[in-house]
């Protein structure tokens, strides 16, 4: 008898266990909150790859823009802007002219060059200290 009581703690946990583990089988599917959320957010995540391998592979300008627009913003690192454009920008070793073409760029800010695209346009961003300065992704809004 007093086997069975020093037992009993340790079947009733297996059989709660057992229990819990098989449970998760019965849930039901969610179709809103957080799993659509989560589905929303892979679908935008397959939409930016493929516009980054339509870049990539056709240089197509449309998927340029979309994804200057819609993934890039003033404060990411520059490996984050290459990790979404897909490729490392080309460094500009002489880029007084774009520092003096407008915007509020400092002389000791980088300028680095993605593209050419397939109708010869490039497109050169600026980085202080290795982080995207003066970007607006407005100014790509060519829809």
């Amino acid at each position: 008898m007093a086997n069975l009581r020093s037992m009993a703690p340790w079947m009733t946990c297996i059989v709660v266990t057992l229990l819990l583990s098989t449970g998760c089988e019965t849930m039901p599917d969610w179709d809103s909150g957080m799993a659509s959320g989560t589905h929303r957010a892979e679908k935008r995540v397959s939409k930016a790859e493929h516009q980054r391998m339509l870049f990539l592979t056709d240089r197509d300008p449309d998927a340029l823009n979309w994804i200057l627009k819609h993934r890039l913003q003033s404060g990411m690192s520059r490996a984050s802007v290459e990790k979404e454009l897909g490729e490392e920008g080309e460094f500009q070793e002489s880029s007084k002219w774009l520092k003096a073409s407008g915007g509020s760029f400092r002389t000791t800010d980088d300028a680095y060059k993605w593209g050419p695209d397939k109708t010869g346009r490039s497109v050169y961003l600026m980085f202080r200290d290795d982080v995207l300065v003066n970007f607006h992704p407005e100014d790509f809004n060519l829809d």
